[in-house]
């Protein structure tokens, strides 16, 4: 298995002190959103291909002017901008050959980027600025069939990654506003969008979030999505709150890592020291080295 980590698991946040940190170490690098703006990032992640493997992450490179993108959203402004920073993103991918570019799910919302992982916004938002929800999930299925083309262009995969249903982004009277968020409807997007090039990221945060607040298991997210998955975003929490907290030997998912162990794993624990994520490698390879039970989870 390859095991890359997050640009997130930084304490450093300029992404020239990061890349020189990665290969002091030998450590391969997810390019996410946790990186702030510099007109040099897309250079440094170019320089950096020499030196390790390297994915590009959703809000990878992050513009001057900061925006929430939606790839299911009605605004047509809001709309071009998520569009064009995904191309160009996947068009990075195809320069540092990165395998895949991954991007989050869309939501039906109407956000302002200062939105994104506000808790005071409970059913307050879905009433107020809501997008009505079929028609965010067609613009989001029709949008992710428009960057595929542009990924097959650049010989690469296209990554969608499951939503996190936190309770504060269920409507006061139970909507769910984020797309992509619960199994059954993860299936059914893959089943109508049908496209070989693009895949699942699996993130286990979200998936335990989004469990506990729509009602099911996370177990359900491997046991049925496993043949989707392309990629995994390691970390854990408490069900309630997605707070990137680290990869233990008995969290819920550990079972299925070694039932997946041919696909990207990537780290995504927020904030650590440097002997804090080299466990957290290490860790999880031995995870993903571990002979499953014959009577585990089914990939």
């Amino acid at each position: 298995m390859t095991c890359f980590v997050s640009t997130g698991c930084f304490t450093a946040e300029g992404l020239h002190e990061i890349i020189a940190l990665c290969i002091q170490h030998g450590l391969d690098l997810e390019l996410s959103s946790s990186v702030p703006f510099s007109p040099n990032n897309a250079c440094l992640a170019k320089r950096a291909k020499e030196n390790m493997r390297l994915l590009v992450h959703n809000y990878f490179p992050p513009p001057p002017v900061p925006f929430a993108l939606n790839l299911a959203s009605t605004d047509p402004e809001v709309h071009r901008l998520s569009v064009e920073l995904c191309c160009y993103a996947i068009r990075l991918c195809g320069e540092i050959e990165a395998p895949f570019y991954s991007v989050h799910a869309g939501f039906a919302l109407h956000l302002n980027h200062k939105d994104l992982g506000n808790p005071q916004l409970q059913g307050r938002i879905a009433e107020q600025k809501g997008i009505p929800r079929e028609r965010a999930y067609e613009t989001f299925l029709a949008t992710i069939r428009r960057l595929a083309s542009v990924a097959s262009d650049e010989n690469v995969e296209l990554l969608v990654e499951n939503n996190v249903a936190a309770i504060e982004n269920i409507s006061r009277d139970g909507a769910n506003t984020l797309l992509l968020s619960d199994p059954d409807e993860i299936r059914t997007f893959f089943d109508d969008l049908s496209l070989p090039n693009v895949g699942l990221l699996m993130d286990t945060g979200h998936a335990k979030v989004s469990a506990a607040t729509l009602g099911t298991s996370p177990e359900r997210y491997f046991e049925e999505l496993a043949p989707l998955v392309r990629c995994l975003h390691l970390s854990d929490n408490d069900g309630r709150r997605d707070t990137n907290r680290p990869v233990t030997a008995d969290a819920w998912f550990a079972p299925f890592l070694a039932r997946l162990a041919t696909v990207p794993m990537v780290i995504e624990v927020y904030r650590l020291s440097m002997e804090e994520i080299l466990c957290q490698r290490q860790l999880v390879r031995r995870l993903s080295n571990k002979t499953p039970d014959s009577e585990g989870a089914q990939a």
